[in-house]
């Protein structure tokens, strides 16, 4: 395997289509509900609005990620040039189909990371879950010789 590895990051049309199911759930469930029209509107209308929130919130706020051979992270933003050093904070979750991490970043923002399985190429999306579980071992190693 050549390190570095670079590997680029896209919007999940996945969860963009969980979140269109859980607005159409949710505009039946508004429209089932027994009660005035108001309150359906309301609720659709609540609906409506949390998912065009959750939408915005999936937008990529990463353009590419950078894989180090000593295990270090380094993340583009989408409005910057260069890769920066991140830190990967406690708490990842490594799925076959999903993985979630925070990141902190070098200006010391947390930005949360969600890499669905049809975000980036099956090659890459391989060798993230192995580079993490690999850190996470690593980790755990040298928190156990301390």
């Amino acid at each position: 395997m050549q390190f570095p590895i670079t590997i680029g990051l896209h919007r999940s049309h996945f969860l963009d289509g969980a979140i269109g199911l859980v607005l159409v759930l949710v505009s039946v469930a508004a429209w089932a509900f027994p009660g005035q029209i108001a309150i359906r509107l309301t609720l659709l209308a609540l609906g409506i609005f949390l998912a065009i929130l959750a939408w915005q919130q999936l937008k990529p706020k990463l353009r590419a990620l950078r894989l180090e051979r000593n295990g270090e992270l380094s993340a583009k933003q989408v409005s910057a040039e260069d890769f920066l050093p991140v830190e990967i904070l406690p708490g990842a979750s490594v799925h076959p189909w999903l993985t979630v991490l925070r990141l902190k970043m070098s200006d010391q923002t947390v930005m949360p990371l969600i890499v669905a399985v049809d975000s980036i190429n099956a090659t890459d999306f391989r060798r993230l879950r192995v580079f993490l579980r690999w850190r996470i071992s690593a980790d755990l190693a040298a928190t156990s010789e301390d």
